[in-house]
């Protein structure tokens, strides 16, 4: 404890040794340095980039460009946003089959309407043995408590149907629920939230339940998860593309 304190003092007086530190704490890199490297996608990263070792090369896509991301995001006004490609995360339309070392997609999936078909179009771009990386909120410790979980039944209805079977509900929802509104109040905002197709927590999952989703996808999509960590609010998922379904 003694030779602690002096190493304290010196991290806190250097800018460069504080962000050596917070990176080596931080439980988001210290799986990307064990995971990641060639040439990636990230979708969604917003102002947020995961740091990456230097053995990864990334490219960033979003569904708007800044200027537009900066209206639908107004705290965001002020922040750099890190966008290279403009399209859809869920269909990555512009990226061919087995492009990529790896994918990431943190606080992605809760906003997908069909995360079945967003996960399975994930391992599409990846080559054999690719990696997705996710960081999902864990709606114990974020404003999801009060929701109900996604459960596997409707992940696979929203998928077989269309999710605009239950986008409306989605929406109203997140009125009650998060913005904590009643009556004409609820509905007025969740039409305003779906007029401006305002990307909400669509689903939401505990550890748990996220890792159930996962292993019930195997069915389906040839991906394995092989590492997982609980850190602040949010729960880590690294999963491999495996060459063949089980």
């Amino acid at each position: 404890m003694i030779l602690l304190a002096p190493l304290k003092n010196l991290v806190r007086k250097s800018p460069a040794l504080k962000r050596l530190a917070r990176r080596f704490l931080d439980r988001r890199y210290q799986l990307a340095r064990r995971h990641l490297r060639g040439i990636g996608l990230e979708i969604g990263a917003l102002d947020r980039p995961l740091t990456l070792p230097a053995c990864a090369t990334v490219f960033y896509l979003d569904r708007f460009p800044p200027s537009k991301l900066r209206q639908h995001y107004p705290e965001l006004s002020h922040r750099r946003l890190h966008v290279s490609l403009v399209a859809d995360g869920e269909t990555l339309s512009c990226i061919a089959d087995g492009a990529l070392d790896f994918l990431v997609a943190n606080h992605v999936v809760e906003h997908c309407e069909d995360p079945i078909t967003a996960l399975t179009t994930f391992a599409r771009t990846l080559k054999a043995g690719g990696k997705i990386f996710m960081a999902v909120p864990d709606m114990q410790h974020t404003f999801d408590r009060n929701r109900r979980e996604t459960t596997w039944d409707h992940l696979q209805a929203d998928h077989e149907q269309g999710p605009l079977r239950s986008r409306e509900g989605h929406y109203r929802e997140w009125a009650e629920m998060v913005d904590g509104l009643t009556g004409e109040d609820a509905v007025r905002r969740a039409r305003e939230l779906q007029a401006m197709t305002y990307s909400i927590h669509f689903h939401c999952w505990t550890r748990r339940g996220f890792n159930d989703f996962l292993e019930r996808l195997r069915a389906t999509a040839p991906l394995r998860l092989i590492a997982s960590r609980s850190w602040r609010n949010e729960n880590i998922f690294v999963l491999t593309k495996d060459s063949i379904l089980e």
